[in-house]
Order: C-alpha cells, then structure tokens, then sequence
C-alpha cells in the first residue's frame, strides 16, 4: 500500500500541513509512522482529513468531534446526541438571525433621513435597554 507525505496528503485533501500536523498534537489524527524522519501517511488519512473538515463545516469544534472519537465504542449513539445538540443550537442561531434580519427590513423601510430619528430604530433602542434593567 502506498503511503504519502504530509505534502501530499494536504495536496489531496486541501488542509494546509499546519493544520495537519495540529490535528495529530490533539490526537484528532492517528500518529504516522515515519520513514526517513518523514511523516508517512496511509491513504485512510485523507478519508479522516475528510471527516474531519465536514463535521467542522457543520458547526462541531475539535473538541466536540475529540468526544465522538473518544466515546464512539463506549457510547455508540452518542453523536445522535451531539447531532441533536448541534441542530437545536442552530436553530437557535437562525431564529437570531432572523430576528436581525426584520429588524434591520424595518430600519431599512423607514423614510426618516437620520436613523436616530426612525420610529422602528427607537423602538429597538427601548427593547435594548429595556433588556437589560
């Protein structure tokens, strides 16, 4: 089976060698073995690398995807949880944004030339402050 250099590996995953070589200080990649004082990878690498980048890509942390690693065989429906966890604070984001979002439709549609003078920016300063007495 062939192996790869970490220049290749980040060529066919596009994950600087930086961050490849962080992954393995925090154990999130197997060691490699070495050849030459080179790191040597086994092509499952890439498929990790992979993995890696798409539970990042989907809003987990390292340290939330070190968990699913470290409790997979002990806890196999474990990242079911962390999924659920994952998907509700989304949720939560969205409807932030959301709210942002109408929000900033509202200030947008005002005819007032100066924003502090907009009826729906005032409105939103009494909510600010209102929140937080």
């Amino acid at each position: 089976m062939a192996q790869w250099t970490i220049g290749q590996l980040a060529a066919a995953t596009g994950v600087p060698t930086s961050k490849i070589r962080y992954w393995e200080r925090k154990g999130l990649l197997p060691a490699p073995e070495r050849s030459g004082g080179q790191r040597r990878y086994a092509p499952q690498a890439a498929s990790r690398i992979a993995r890696l980048r798409l539970c990042q890509e989907v809003g987990f942390t390292l340290e939330e995807i070190a968990t699913m690693d470290e409790h997979r065989a002990s806890s196999p429906d474990l990242w079911r949880d962390l999924v659920r966890a994952k998907l509700a604070d989304i949720e939560r984001q969205r409807a932030e944004l959301d709210r942002r979002s109408e929000r900033l439709a509202g200030v947008l549609s005002c005819a007032h030339a100066d924003l502090p003078e907009c009826p729906h920016f005032q409105e939103h300063v009494r909510d600010y402050l209102a929140a937080r007495r």
